[in-house]
């Protein structure tokens, strides 16, 4: 019944991104009450099951998993305070990390329901509405057009799309497919069903196709397979290596930006999709120097990018600046920035070779250099689904194990030794 129920709930949050609700004057997404439905069965379960050592290991994922919300929310704290912003700029902000938190505690929630076997259940949600969404299309638009217009949109590489292929392109819910790609070709014989997933994750990957996202799911394949060849403590420096020279080459993004990169690309023949335009426009509002403190999570949805204006209002609406490490460094400034990017990357990663070996750091690095591709090119880092993938993912290696080892070690810990654990009866209770 538990699954079932899981299933109605996390089917109708990834159906529901788009579908709002009014509440004084409020709009408020309908996926929000299916994610606290989520939170909340998971709860009732605690109170029945108190599965100890899953719940205490989560909690330590869920924490690392939260740290680079979190970074950017006190830095801008700080900045709104300096500064004495308006309750509007603090409440626009604030609103932008909570949905990010909360994707984090639906991942731990459904592993803590399910277990090691939680990935399954919320691929399998994620392919149920992306499955009812591809139905809603053809009653709508017909079988033959939807077919069409998929042929089309795969042999032009998205070059050309129709109408109805409009409409399956939800950025965030193909995003979230990537990780879950990468983790099915990484470990292909553990995983449960290896080709049905692969096949549907694939499908809906490619239904909703955005080109950046194929590049950057072969990279973090690569990078991950090349790591997991290593020896683990060699693997382990390597990807420190990694995540250093992948914090340096963001941070030179950005300055070459401000110093017009994309001006000289587009004066080389290269479409740039307006992002000079764009680029142009925001360079007056930050500056390449350890005394720019930034202006704090959200500024940017305060700026029509098209016109360089700044508004007093946020603009949910308008174009977005496609550059995510350039929207953090406008909000959080340049020692903030490199604040961020540790917590984001090196505090992560050393955590997840540490609690979950090789196999989780190699993993973990695979998924960051997938999101390294998608924030230097589109806007993905506050998509709440594609958090919750990135989150769960890793948050799966050795899950089951893990809680076993920690239940063990709680067991010992208060009984006075592992031999009063032993004859307790094993460890079942634990997971």
């Amino acid at each position: 019944m538990c699954a079932v129920i899981y299933m109605l709930l996390a089917t109708g949050m990834f159906f529901f991104q788009d579908t709002y609700f009014s509440i004084g004057g409020i709009e408020l997404s309908l996926k929000n009450p299916c994610a606290l439905a989520i939170l909340f069965l998971a709860l009732l379960n605690f109170t029945v099951t108190v599965r100890l050592g899953r719940l205490l290991i989560l909690s330590r994922h869920m924490a690392v998993q939260m740290l680079p919300c979190l970074v950017p929310l006190v830095l801008s704290s700080i900045i709104w305070v300096g500064t004495r912003a308006e309750s509007v700029a603090v409440l626009n902000g604030v609103s932008m990390v909570i949905p990010q938190l909360l994707a984090v505690l639906v991942a731990a929630a459904t592993l803590y329901l399910f277990g090691g076997r939680g990935i399954w259940y919320c691929l399998g949600a994620m392919c149920a509405a992306n499955f009812a969404g591809v139905l809603v299309v053809i009653y709508e638009g017909g079988l033959d057009a939807f077919l069409q217009e998929f042929y089309t949109l795969i042999i032009t590489f998205s070059g050309e799309t129709g109408p109805l292929m409009e409409q399956m392109e939800t950025h965030d819910l193909t995003f979230a497919f990537g990780p879950f790609l990468i983790y099915l070709l990484l470990h292909w014989k553990k995983s449960s069903y290896p080709g049905l997933w692969l096949g549907l994750s694939a499908l809906f990957f490619l239904i909703g196709l955005k080109r950046i996202a194929i590049p950057a799911v072969a990279l973090g394949v690569l990078v991950a397979a090349l790591l997991g060849l290593l020896p683990e403590k060699a693997a382990r420096q390597t990807a420190i290596c990694v995540a250093g020279a992948m914090m340096a080459i963001s941070f030179l993004y950005i300055a070459g930006i401000h110093s017009g990169l994309f001006d000289f690309l587009e004066q080389a023949g290269l479409d740039t999709k307006s992002r000079t335009l764009l680029f142009g426009n925001v360079t007056p509002y930050y500056d390449i120097s350890v005394t720019y403190m930034g202006r704090g999570t959200g500024f940017e949805r305060f700026v029509e990018w098209f016109t360089g204006v700044e508004s007093s209002i946020p603009l949910r609406t308008q174009t977005q600046i496609h550059n995510d490490f350039l929207r953090m460094y406008l909000n959080v400034g340049f020692i903030g920035y490199w604040v961020w990017l540790w917590s984001w990357l090196v505090v992560r990663l050393r955590y997840w070779f540490r609690q979950g070996g090789k196999e989780a750091g190699c993993l973990f690095l695979g998924i960051c250099m997938y999101c390294f591709v998608l924030y230097a090119t589109d806007n993905a880092i506050y998509y709440p689904y594609t958090m919750l993938a990135c989150s769960l993912v890793p948050m799966t290696c050795r899950l089951d194990t893990l809680a076993d080892e920690e239940f063990g070690k709680y067991c010992a810990h208060w009984s006075g030794g592992e031999d009063t654990f032993r004859s307790g009866g094993g460890l079942n209770g634990g997971r």
